[in-house]
């Protein structure tokens, strides 16, 4: 899945190639890293917060990070995603 590169793809101006909404960037990357992880079956969600699922190596370091980040937010712990 390269969800992550076609975000960052439709975020730059076609103009400049630069990125558009730069100050809201971190957060569009970050919602676009947890889609691909709940589309991999690797994040789930009660309704109110993510929670991580499945196991063993993601195979792509910035996914096994942001699925670690999760992972380690585990229940009953605040301020996970």
């Amino acid at each position: 899945m390269l969800l992550v590169e076609d975000l960052m793809l439709l975020l730059l101006d076609d103009e400049t190639g630069t990125p558009a909404a730069a100050g809201t960037l971190p957060y569009a990357l970050g919602g676009a890293v947890l889609v691909e992880l709940a589309l991999m079956g690797r994040v789930e969600t009660d309704g109110k917060k993510v929670h991580a699922a499945g196991e063993g190596p993601l195979g792509d370091p910035l996914l096994q990070d942001a699925y670690d980040k999760v992972a380690a937010w585990g229940p009953g712990r605040r301020g996970a995603t």
